[in-house]
């Protein structure tokens, strides 16, 4: 095979060269393309290597998931090249992949720091509010002085580096700057290159910088198996471009820009400058060439550098400022949209919130009808309830989910009742009244709220009753589904409703479950069969009985190392050869591919887990769905595989569509809640019911219109994942 660059193919065992005419080979066997050099200038090796499977090659007529495909010559050499192309541009860019060599760490004046600082301000065109009011509590203002302290803090350090760029490996100098943010420790914020490839003497924000510092540059997405390359020190191509097009208006060539990977689109791990006007793409696909060379990224050792010596620091899940560009033109998108709203209905049940539209409360203002006092005492009850239940939402693993105990008469009414009644307006206000109640006081209702059998009072001093314990457990709380809570106005005109004029605690009716972070963990427990050969034995219950897929990987290599004859093979570690264990406990169905591999007597290390892992008579799955705070050991594990949050798309009444979304609860978000953010969101009608074939208290959330990305960046907002949202359209027609 003739090749213009030196190197090798290998397909599995098998090595192909100048001599191999051709080969059969299947589209799931490996291919492994390894490349080195010597630069003319030193004696430093450079070496890459990429893995691919032929089914992922561009060979697209050759392809073939269900036999062989004969590869030529001519095939090789093609897919030669175009790897060793990638790792051409994989060579070019390892700035930080060799530790920086930094002098020592000098303070930087109070007067130089604004200096840059304002530099900083005019370099990335950030905008500045001179003389900032308070009447504006929408949007708060960011003062001058605010800014430079987020950009670069009071305490930050500077000092000069050294390192090598390119694939010379030519020197490169620069300055860092040190500095801490709050809640954090010493990092490097910013970095200029004075000296040597590729220096400007622009500031470049490192992705500390950013995490604090959100939309300070345009953000690009890039699916995850790519940011893994860029991670290695590869530039992003422009086919590595996610999203389609627009894309961020400030993305033009010299441009600092970060990248996301589409798992975590609100974290920036990447840092680079475009190469072309990323901006004026109108597709990517088919596209080549460099989109953005890579300067720093998550993982290099600008980030790992610590004047403690700490490791370096993980990027969170999930940041809520990098979210709001996209938010934002979901919200533009949606404002052009012309939604019908007359004749929208729901099915029966279903709990309606109302449009927002301004032009729709220009109606003569009713006088409202009085409550019955059956109304009020039972707006009082579900008050009281619902504080419960979101104690019990905020604090799950906290003593009596942060409940205060006791509680005495004023705390009832101004902590637990009054902020959850349904007063939105002032003449709300005047009926929803302890003295409006059929008990008339507050020593009465907690005695009403005892004999429910909801709380336990007790009588102090002879004079005074309190709640000395809550039931968190009872089924009102369980099964209590929240409703729309008053503003803070609103609050205000209710205040008289507290004793001895104590004023109620106030509450913005927000949702506990925006910007949680949400982690979904498979886990599997052994059978059996397993135990004790090659998991120890364990209670059933014990939460150390259920094991991660790493841990699975790691107790199987632990027994296949301990086995006596050896079975690994010594000429190649992937093959493994079959006692009478795996035989007949791994390998013991009839299926055709067990058959063969007894019929070998051997199977290759991968193979062995994989078999292990797909059978659930011996490994089977569980999961646990960890929010903010929690660990493995704060969950009891489920059955089975992890659940999805389900948006399915249908018709309704001809050719109108409706977005349907199910299975919130499971992650802690509250449907009601999350109906009335799409409500306005969407400019459309939204209901909530209870879901058709699912169990009792499962709500189905419905909004009008194909609303699936307004739905997708509201979940992701509560801790999702794109991965743990599954979309299903039923409008398309079928084939």
């Amino acid at each position: 095979m003739k090749v213009t660059h030196k190197g090798k193919i290998t397909i599995d065992r098998w090595t192909l060269d100048e001599t191999a005419g051709r080969t059969s080979v299947h589209p799931t066997q490996t291919m492994s393309i390894t490349r080195s050099r010597t630069p003319n200038s030193n004696n430093h090796r450079i070496s890459g290597s990429m893995h691919i499977k032929f089914e992922d090659c561009f060979l697209r007529d050759k392809r073939n998931s269900e036999s062989d495909f004969v590869l030529s010559n001519q095939d090789l050499t093609e897919i030669a090249e175009a790897v060793w192309e990638w790792l051409a541009d994989f060579e070019l860019t390892i700035m930080f992949k060799k530790k920086p060599t930094i002098k020592n760490l000098s303070p930087l004046r109070s007067s130089d720091r604004r200096k840059i600082a304002d530099q900083i301000i005019k370099d990335y065109q950030i905008p500045v509010t001179s003389n900032p009011t308070k009447t504006d509590s929408s949007a708060p203002a960011l003062s001058l002085t605010s800014i430079r302290n987020a950009l670069l803090p009071d305490n930050t350090q500077t000092a000069r580096f050294t390192t090598t760029a390119g694939p010379d490996l030519r020197e490169l100098q620069g300055i860092v700057y040190v500095g801490t943010h709050p809640d954090g420790d010493e990092r490097v914020l910013w970095f200029k290159l004075e000296h040597g490839p590729g220096a400007d003497k622009r500031l470049y924000p490192t992705v500390y910088t950013l995490w604090y510092n959100p939309n300070l540059v345009p953000l690009l997405y890039t699916p995850e198996f790519v940011m893994g390359k860029l991670h290695g020190g590869a530039d992003l191509m422009t086919p590595g471009l996610a999203n389609e097009p627009p894309f961020p208006e400030r993305a033009v060539k010299g441009a600092v820009v970060a990248v996301a990977s589409l798992d975590r689109h609100t974290v920036p791990l990447f840092v680079g400058i475009c190469e072309i006007d990323v901006s004026a793409l109108g597709e990517v696909q088919g596209t080549k060439g460099h989109a953005v060379r890579g300067l720093h990224w998550e993982g290099d050792e600008l980030w790992a550098w610590s004047s403690a010596s700490l490791p370096g620091r993980p990027a969170p899940e999930y940041l809520e400022g990098w979210d709001e560009e996209k938010t934002e033109g979901v919200e533009n998108q949606m404002e052009e949209l012309r939604i019908e709203e007359d004749g929208a209905t729901t099915a029966s049940g279903d709990i309606e919130i109302p449009s927002n539209d301004p032009t729709a409360s220009e109606e003569p203002v009713t006088e409202e009808e009085a409550p019955t006092t059956e109304e009020i005492d039972e707006a009082f009850v579900n008050a009281f309830v619902y504080a419960l239940y979101k104690l019990k939402q905020d604090n799950p693993s906290a003593t009596d989910h942060g409940l205060p105990l006791p509680i005495t008469a004023s705390a009832l009414i101004a902590n637990f009742t009054t902020p959850y009644l349904p007063v939105y307006t002032p003449q709300q206000a005047q009926h929803y009244n302890i003295k409006k109640t059929s008990w008339k006081n507050v020593k009465k209702f907690m005695k009403h709220l005892d004999k429910s059998k909801l709380v336990k009072t007790k009588e102090r001093n002879g004079q005074e009753t309190v709640i000395l314990d809550v039931d968190f457990g009872d089924h009102r709380v369980e099964r209590f589904v929240p409703y729309r809570l008053p503003s803070p106005r609103a609050l205000e005109n209710s205040k008289a409703a507290a004793p001895d004029g104590k004023k109620s605690a106030a509450t913005d009716g927000s949702d506990p479950s925006v910007g949680q972070t949400i982690t979904v963990q498979s886990l599997y427990r052994p059978s059996g069969k397993l135990v004790p050969t090659i998991f120890p034995a364990l209670p059933a219950s014990d939460t150390n009985n259920f094991y991660k897929y790493s841990e699975v990987s790691s107790h199987l290599d632990e027994y296949l190392e301990s086995q006596n004859p050896p079975i690994i093979s010594k000429e190649n570690r992937r093959i493994i050869t079959l006692n009478p264990f795996l035989a007949n406990t791994i390998f013991n169905s009839s299926s055709t591919e067990d058959k063969g591999t007894l019929a070998r007597g051997k199977a290759t290390r991968d193979g062995l887990l994989k078999r292990l892992m797909d059978d659930k008579t011996l490994l089977s799955p569980y999961h646990v769905i960890l929010k903010t705070g929690q660990t493995i050991a704060d969950v009891k594990p489920k059955a089975g595989t992890a659940p999805k949050v389900h948006v399915t798309l249908e018709k309704r009444t001809g050719s109108k569509t409706v977005t349907k979304v199910m299975t919130l609860e499971v992650f802690g978000i509250i449907p009601s809640l999350l109906a009335q953010e799409l409500q306005k969101k969407c400019a459309g009608s939204t209901s909530v019911t209870q879901a058709t074939g699912a169990p009792k208290g499962i709500m189905e959330v419905l909004v009008q219109g194909d609303q699936r990305k307004a739905i997708e960046t509201a979940l992701v907002r509560r801790g999702l994942k794109p991965q743990m949202i599954e979309v299903v359209d039923k409008t398309k027609k079928k084939k």
